[in-house]
């Protein structure tokens, strides 16, 4: 017979001991099918938006995603991602991806991929990133669409070198969208404090390391908010039983520790010209033996940043909209951090419509072929 608990009944007893017995056998059950889902998790599950590589140099790739039925409109849309990570944060999980989006509202989007640079590309420089890798992928999109115009998004620091891109290139670019895009580099964010000239020397890493390794990429990130892996731990925990909920999960951890090197002098420029002296803001930086001025960008503007963002903060991107000559620009602003807003499981709802209205009504018009 089973002991009595806290003066119970022995019936209420053995009813309370076969409700936990259940229990503990559900959450074996929701357990067990979580771990062979961790266990057995597919990487292909990600980027699976049908798209065709129409493009290639070096390690880079240009794809150009698939229209429902051929259809799309005439301006098409060039994404560039951050050089330090890969794009498939945009193309997530099926019903977690912009670019799914995107293509279902009828853009003609491509994306560059950076791909995983080597030895081998020791020697690129961050000029040759915008006026050369850029600049090529930006006139391939030119010709096979047929428009002289095209659209760019930018997200993270792809956004600064769309903006330069922008500036230096003004006649390519129909419209210009920058999420969580680092402008000006003298913000309040702990990047901006770590980078200092007074507590940072870019030379020494770069000089004894000749590339970022990714894992040191990933400790400073960690760093930035250290009980992130914590919080995620606990997230998970609160999925279990939801698979499809921890299959994103899985996705987005993949998508986490799946950084690329960031090249030497690439990276000694863009620390040294952006972070410590913040020349692309006052109009100082140099790329391609020409000065960027960002007053020079009149295309139709919109800056999306996110409120809880630690990467770039939003007054880092905001600051944009003050300098350019566009017309036509605006600022959304969304609650989340600098990965939710594109591929949270809000963003469906917050960014991708709006992000998606926005250029749908610029991307009608065809290029004036007089």
């Amino acid at each position: 017979m089973l002991p009595r608990l806290w003066g119970l009944p022995s019936a209420t007893t053995s009813a309370m001991v076969q409700k936990l017995q259940h229990e503990l056998e559900h959450m074996q059950d929701r357990f067990g099918g979580i771990f062979k889902l961790m266990l057995h998790g597919d990487p292909q599950s990600v980027a699976k938006t049908p798209a065709d590589e129409v493009y290639g140099e070096g390690k880079l790739r240009l794809l150009r995603y698939r229209a429902p039925a051929g259809r799309r409109l005439p301006i098409p849309l060039l994404i560039v991602p951050s050089l330090i990570n890969r794009y498939y944060l945009l193309d997530l999980v099926p019903g977690r991806s912009l670019i799914e989006y995107l293509v279902s509202r009828n853009l003609d989007v491509f994306v560059i991929d950076w791909g995983a640079p080597g030895p081998e590309d020791r020697g690129t420089t961050f000029d040759h990133y915008v006026t050369g890798y850029l600049r090529r992928a930006a006139q391939r999109v030119r010709a096979i669409s047929g428009q002289e115009r095209l659209s760019m998004l930018g997200y993270s620091m792809g956004g600064t070198l769309t903006a330069i891109f922008s500036a230096l290139y003004g006649r390519y670019v129909a419209n210009l969208v920058q999420v969580a895009a680092p402008i000006d580099f003298h913000d309040d964010g702990i990047l901006s404090q770590w980078t200092r000239k007074d507590r940072f020397n870019v030379d020494l890493v770069v000089d004894t390391l000749g590339a970022l390794p990714v894992s040191l990429m990933q400790a400073s990130f960690r760093m930035l908010k250290p009980t992130y892996q914590i919080s995620q731990q606990i997230a998970l925990a609160e999925q279990f039983g939801d698979t499809d909920a921890v299959q994103d999960f899985l996705a987005m951890q993949l998508w986490l520790d799946d950084n690329i090197p960031f090249l030497g002098e690439a990276y000694r420029t863009y620390i040294k010209e952006c972070y410590q002296e913040n020349h692309l803001v006052q109009g100082r930086l140099v790329v391609g033996g020409r000065r960027v001025d960002l007053g020079q960008i009149e295309a139709p503007l919109l800056t999306v940043v996110a409120t809880r963002d630690m990467i770039c903060p939003p007054q880092s991107s905001k600051v944009l909209n003050e300098l350019v000559a566009s017309p036509d620009k605006a600022v959304f602003e969304f609650p989340g951090g600098h990965t939710s807003i594109v591929a949270g499981l809000d963003a469906p709802q917050q960014l991708w419509p709006h992000l998606a209205d926005w250029l749908v009504a610029r991307s009608s018009e065809a290029e004036d072929e007089s």
